[in-house]
């Protein structure tokens, strides 16, 4: 069963809703805008159609769902100060492993 959906002439979807469909599922949608769900997993022609119907309802609900923007967050200073004392302990104790030390007989 095969179940097409020409996302440009949908009446039920605002401008900006078709963009994003169009955007997001754009390996789904062929030359001429139109969303294609095929559904072969059972024999019978009634259950592939609803099959279909329930994987295009989702599609178009993952499609259109409102993902949050990323908040950009910084690193703060006592974190920094912290980073760069470990830094400068690290290479303190690499250095004192490569003096020499003098051998007495």
């Amino acid at each position: 069963m095969t179940l097409w959906f020409g996302v440009v002439n949908s009446p039920g979807l605002f401008q900006e809703q078709k963009d994003l469909v169009i955007r997001r599922l754009k390996t789904r949608i062929g030359k001429h805008v139109v969303l294609r769900v095929i559904s072969q997993q059972t024999r019978g022609q009634l259950s592939n159609r609803e099959l279909a119907t329930n994987r295009f309802a989702e599609l178009l609900r993952d499609a259109l769902k409102q993902v949050p923007v990323r908040k950009k967050t910084r690193v703060g200073r006592p974190a920094k100060l912290r980073r760069l004392e470990e830094k400068k302990q690290r290479g303190l104790l690499k250095s004192r492993r490569s003096e020499k030390v003098p051998i007495e007989d």
